[in-house]
């Protein structure tokens, strides 16, 4: 079967063809491709990236659960506005007292500055920080908050790489300022090294 990707005549019908082309939202894509799809535009702004290769429509996948070791004692999740913003976790996470009531709002967000997730101690209802609760009572309702937002982003991590692909892969470390050479673990320019072990299939690394 000849390659199609190098066909000159196909690539002379792409302009017509993209002129022509529906849009297509890409949550219709996640579970299966519309029939006769033959190739899919996106309009990319300088900081963006498109990453291609995904395999999608997967059956299931084991993932770890959150670990209730970490919930703060005498508080209760019972509320959540939670969303992920390019990826970043947002929003806010709601916990009441077991024993007088009170409602502390955790926020969650992204602080592009000092590249971090941050969880302040909020009003239950006014943005300002909290003001009765002590702080050892928020210390353990943030860490409660911290375990809980870290299982997602692990869980989240976890199934975008298992439905990447090579190409995807690369193209992924790349748009996170990464895309350096990936070594095989058994690549002799490793030999000797005292470092971390490289990610399957392959590892990032660069000549020295």
């Amino acid at each position: 079967m000849p390659n199609t990707d190098n066909d000159p005549r196909r690539r002379a019908r792409q302009p017509a063809a993209i002129s022509g082309m529906a849009r297509i939202p890409l949550a219709d894509l996640r579970d299966q491709s519309p029939p006769n799809l033959q190739a899919l535009y996106a309009d990319l702004q300088d900081d963006q990236s498109l990453i291609s290769g995904l395999k999608m429509g997967l059956g299931a996948l084991t993932v770890q659960r959150w670990d209730p070791a970490y919930a703060a004692s005498g508080w209760t999740l019972y509320g959540a506005d939670l969303t992920l913003d390019m990826g970043h976790p947002f929003g806010s996470m709601f916990y009441r007292n077991d024993a007088d009531g009170r409602v502390l709002r955790v926020g969650v967000k992204w602080h592009p500055p000092v590249q971090q997730l941050e969880f302040p101690a909020l009003h239950p209802s006014k943005p300002e920080l909290t003001s009765d609760c002590t702080a050892e009572e928020v210390a353990a309702v943030v860490l409660d908050a911290r375990s809980r937002i870290g299982t997602l982003v692990a869980v989240n991590a976890q199934i975008g790489s298992f439905v990447a692909t090579s190409e995807s892969e690369n193209a992924i470390l790349d748009a996170s300022g990464l895309g350096l050479e990936r070594l095989a673990e058994d690549d002799p320019r490793l030999a000797g090294r005292d470092a971390p072990r490289p990610p399957s299939p392959g590892g990032v690394g660069a000549d020295e």
